[in-house]
């Protein structure tokens, strides 16, 4: 019965994913609109990390502290996963729907196949990969295509995604080349810090005001508290504990459902426009998901077994 437990806890991990990182896009959405984005993002991810810690010292005690070699890892895997990744998608939201951003950020998988492809001893690339990148690159362009035609600070919150998508690609890739491995929930707290130090200094470069936190009204301070307790402590930890039990690839398949979850929560929530090119565009972008995630897979030879140790992520 144990065993039968530990084996569906990692896909019980994928769905809390798979559901809840698709509602924050929407919590999102509403928490820059009042809030400065890096700032919010700090608070989340101080708080978060704060608790987190709390937690780590409990469950992870009998593993002792970390080593200076394991504090430099998770700290540059909370820079990439956060202090770029989360922050840049928080910064995006204050200028583009949070359909819109759930879509681009789909492409996570698509840019760790390209990168996994670079690395010494990645898996190569296939030609169901590229068709799947192209196929991608065309959904990315309907979706990422204004109503209208205004351009005018649209185009920085694109840009602002494919940053994000990169940053969290490549923290994707390296947390998993880490080679002594923290407790899950350690790691979550290291990162979670180390990222809102990350973000306070973005902050602070961006001339944000940290004012309008104090300002925001309890709609706006609800959306952060959902973002710290199921965003940060239950979504973040979910994801670290899957990357470390699961495939990448795997764990790349929660870009189909967040979509999917955000898309529809910005339409019901907040009236965000359903045209006909953001769903073809929206697609595009999963078939080329699929594609290129299967094809990982199918030609991934079959990785000789150890015994699991947790690793990081958002």
């Amino acid at each position: 019965m144990a065993r039968t437990g530990r084996n569906l806890l990692p896909w019980l991990s994928l769905l809390t994913i798979w559901i809840v990182w698709g509602s924050t896009y929407l919590a999102i959405r509403v928490a820059v609109r009042e809030m400065d984005p890096f700032a919010a993002a700090a608070a989340r991810y101080l708080l978060a990390g704060v608790a987190m810690a709390g937690i780590a010292m409990v469950v992870d005690r009998a593993n002792g502290w970390p080593t200076r070699s394991q504090l430099l890892h998770y700290s540059l895997i909370g820079v990439l996963f956060l202090g770029f990744g989360n922050g840049f998608v928080m910064w995006s939201e204050k200028r583009i729907p949070s359909g819109i951003a759930a879509l681009l950020v789909a492409t996570v998988p698509l840019w760790m196949t390209i990168l996994d492809g670079l690395r010494p001893g990645g898996q190569p690339w296939s030609v169901r990969a590229w068709i799947g990148t192209l196929i991608g690159l065309v959904g990315v362009f309907l979706v990422a295509r204004p109503e209208g035609g205004d351009w005018s600070g649209h185009l920085a919150g694109i840009a602002a995604l494919q940053v994000a998508t990169i940053a969290w690609s490549i923290g994707a890739l390296y947390s998993q080349s880490v080679p002594k491995k923290l407790p899950v929930m350690t790691a979550s707290a290291v990162e979670m810090l180390v990222g809102a130090g990350a973000l306070l200094l973005e902050s602070k470069l961006a001339g944000e005001d940290l004012a309008t936190l104090r300002a925001a009204s309890a709609d706006a301070w609800w959306s952060l508290a959902y973002l710290v307790v199921f965003g940060s402590l239950v979504g973040f930890t979910a994801f670290s504990y899957c990357l470390n039990e699961l495939p990448a690839a795997t764990v790349g398949t929660y870009a189909y459902v967040n979509p999917v979850v955000a898309v529809a929560l910005g339409a019901f929530f907040l009236g965000e426009p359903l045209s006909a090119w953001l769903l073809v565009g929206g697609a595009l972008i999963l078939l080329a998901v699929i594609l290129t995630t299967l094809a990982a897979q199918s030609k991934r030879p079959p990785e000789p077994q150890a015994e699991p140790a947790p690793a990081p992520a958002d």
